[in-house]
């Protein structure tokens, strides 16, 4: 990999700090165009993005100062749900997060807001006070979310108080893969999204920071729970993971390829759209596949290498009508055993996920894909996933 698809970074156990982050802003890219509707996005997106960003930094920073021990705490047993974006990733997570005894897993404010112990206890604070007084900028906050992340309901549901990924920890970094739909041609977002390819003192550093934001929750929260971690972005990063977190485990989710595909590039059209560029063009459509080929590709050569009892596959067609039974099987695999609490949980959700049904539709043949061809790519894939896969007779999917 040449000197210019290399991100900045740090030496093992360093942050690669905000002078990176701020100079990776201004580093040479092939994006798109220059076009009014892309300059005036950027201008109302990167001032207050670069701005929170860097008082992450300064709060990541004071942390080492006003609260060192979390530097002491151990992340035991982290469990990272990988896979395929689309593939069920996220309803597995929220699922597997109701074993509220067994897991601890980010919120989407905890990872925008407060990736700091001074922020999270700051905020706490303002939280206590807020509904002390009846609420009154909690309900302004749920007035303007509704009103900013709604229209991805039907994509991926959202909130702030939910569970979301927790690679929105590498944002300080400018090392979070959704930042492409800002910067679609940036080398350094599309050299992470390879991390296992990236020299030691990169992928490290990368992965040192996001270890230290995971003990800075654990400080929090207490370190009787594992982390549970969804980020289908990890998918190329597993063998890094596996040496900074020497007993984690992985459930890599598994899907049709044509139909994750059409699915990732069609949740990707708004968001680029409102940047200025648009995810049908040759160039980033196909950086876009070559990127997911990659992630399946990946999962395929590392995920047999490790040891029995640390990782398991998890077909999205098993997360519907046979949700706890799969979900049963993959404890048994990774050599858990859900409690009476889980169980019941599990049954509920169960019984919602037989209910659902996605309003969300697409087809390759909106993006110039033909379908034959993008399933000889993810062959080595849906082998070793064991993937038994119809023939197409419709193209579009949810």
């Amino acid at each position: 990999m040449s000197g210019a698809d290399r991100p900045t970074g740090a030496g093992p156990g360093s942050p690669p700090g905000a002078w990176g982050f701020v100079r990776a802003l201004f580093e040479p890219q092939d994006g798109p165009p220059t076009s009014l509707r892309r300059t005036l996005a950027l201008a109302l997106v990167l001032p207050p993005f670069v701005a929170l960003q860097l008082l992450n930094w300064l709060c990541l920073h004071l942390d080492d100062v006003f609260f060192p021990g979390y530097r002491s705490v151990e992340v035991r047993e982290p469990l990272f749900v990988v896979g395929l974006p689309r593939s069920g990733t996220t309803f597995l997570h929220r699922t597997l997060a109701l074993d509220e005894e067994r897991f601890t897993t980010l919120r989407l404010w905890e990872l925008l807001l407060a990736p700091s112990v001074l922020q999270r206890r700051l905020l706490g604070g303002l939280g206590a006070l807020d509904r002390a007084v009846g609420r009154p900028f909690g309900r302004l906050l749920a007035w303007v979310e509704g009103r900013v992340l709604g229209f991805m309901d039907d994509i991926h549901a959202t909130s702030l108080a939910k569970p979301e990924e927790d690679y929105l920890f590498l944002l300080p970094a400018f090392a979070a893969f959704i930042l492409i739909l800002v910067f679609p041609g940036h080398p350094r977002l599309w050299a992470v999204a390879r991390l296992d390819t990236l020299d030691d003192d990169l992928r490290l550093g990368l992965m040192e920071f996001y270890r230290g934001c995971l003990q800075r929750h654990l400080y929090l929260v207490g370190t009787d729970r594992r982390i549970l971690s969804k980020n289908p972005s990890f998918s190329s990063s597993v063998e890094t993971l596996a040496q900074v977190f020497p007993d984690a485990r992985f459930v890599a989710c598994t899907r049709d390829p044509r139909e994750a595909v059409a699915s990732q590039l069609s949740s990707l059209e708004e968001g680029a759209a409102f940047f200025g560029w648009a995810v049908s063009d040759p160039v980033p459509r196909d950086r876009i596949v070559d990127t997911l080929v990659h992630y399946g590709d990946h999962l395929a050569s590392v995920l047999p290498r490790l040891e029995e009892g640390r990782w398991a596959w998890c077909p999205l067609s098993r997360l519907g009508p046979e949700l706890v039974s799969e979900v049963t099987r993959i404890y048994g695999r990774l050599g858990w055993e859900p409690d009476a609490a889980f169980q019941n949980a599990l049954a509920e959700a169960g019984d919602r996920s037989r209910r659902y049904r996605s309003d969300h539709s697409h087809g390759l043949e909106e993006y110039g894909l033909p379908p034959d061809m993008l399933l000889a790519r993810f062959q080595r894939f849906c082998a070793a996933a064991s993937l038994d896969l119809p023939e197409p007779s419709d193209s579009r999917s949810p």
